[in-house]
């Protein structure tokens, strides 16, 4: 699946329950993405408070892949709530997500040139 195809997805549902990121007033837009920002904010923590709890088991001598494999799902779940509110706020940023990743990339690559892996 390529990734216009899930921002595609996400639209129709959002669309679907009434919450549709096609916001044509500025006002709208802003308060759209604040509420949306604050969300990705709220899922990100959740994600790092699921990571503390792993690393707080791990300190206190606990088998580190046992602890990680028990938390990863929710670990996961928190990541992809971010990553909806990140999709969500790209396309009420009126993001070509796929032209726009590849410029910044192209733009990291020469940035982070003398940082490169010529091991590999």
């Amino acid at each position: 699946m390529e990734i216009r195809e899930l921002l595609e997805i996400q639209r129709r549902f959002d669309r679907e329950h009434g919450w549709g990121t096609e916001k044509t007033e500025p006002e709208e837009r802003l308060k759209a993405m604040e509420k949306d920002l604050i969300g990705l904010l709220g899922e990100v923590g959740e994600a790092a408070n699921c990571l503390k709890k792993v690393r707080l088991h791990v300190d206190a001598g606990r088998d580190a892949q046992k602890v990680y494999d028990n938390e990863a799902p929710h670990l996961r779940e928190e990541l992809i709530d971010a990553f909806i509110y990140l999709v969500r706020l790209l396309d009420l940023a009126e993001t070509d997500l796929e032209k726009e990743y590849l410029a910044k990339l192209a733009n990291n690559r020469e940035r982070y040139s003398e940082f490169e892996n010529t091991d590999r």
